[in-house]
């Protein structure tokens, strides 16, 4: 029995290895890092939005998005609006909430969901440009999870 879950554990990680050296264990394809995901937006025909809360988006946004909150009772009802056949870029604070939202869409009918990884924070160190809240900084931003 010893022998047969060493053999396992031995093919697991021949193909851990193999996937890492062809690159299969990169992000998937739908989630985008930040020079991806800004080039993907200024190509201009996507839909873009915001799914943190309206308090978090008054005090930092990047420019274009629709505010559309993930947390509220009525984001299923606000996302119907959208295209399903049109690409939608989303993103929230990490990228945690999108990841959510991006499940949600995807299962709901939406074909192409890509999500902002690392979120506006990610953004933000990337030194993408961030439009913001008179005296608010990301930087100075601690605020726990997404």
């Amino acid at each position: 029995m010893k022998k047969l879950i060493y053999s396992f554990l031995a093919i697991d990680i021949v193909i851990f290895a193999l996937l890492a050296m062809n690159g299969g264990l990169k992000p998937p394809k739908y989630d985008l890092k930040p020079a991806q995901f800004q080039q993907a937006i200024q190509s201009g025909n996507v839909q873009f939005v915001d799914v943190r809360t309206p308090s978090e988006y008054e005090q930092a946004r990047i420019k274009g998005a629709e505010l559309i909150d993930w947390k509220s009772p009525d984001f299923k009802e606000k996302i119907q609006h959208l295209d399903k056949n049109k690409p939608v870029y989303i993103y929230c604070r990490t990228g945690m909430r999108a990841a959510r939202a991006q499940r949600y869409m995807r299962k709901h009918g939406f074909k192409e969901v890509y999500n902002l990884v690392g979120g506006i924070k990610g953004w933000y160190r990337a030194g993408l440009p961030v439009e913001t809240k008179p005296g608010y900084s990301l930087a100075d931003d601690h605020a726990e999870g997404c």
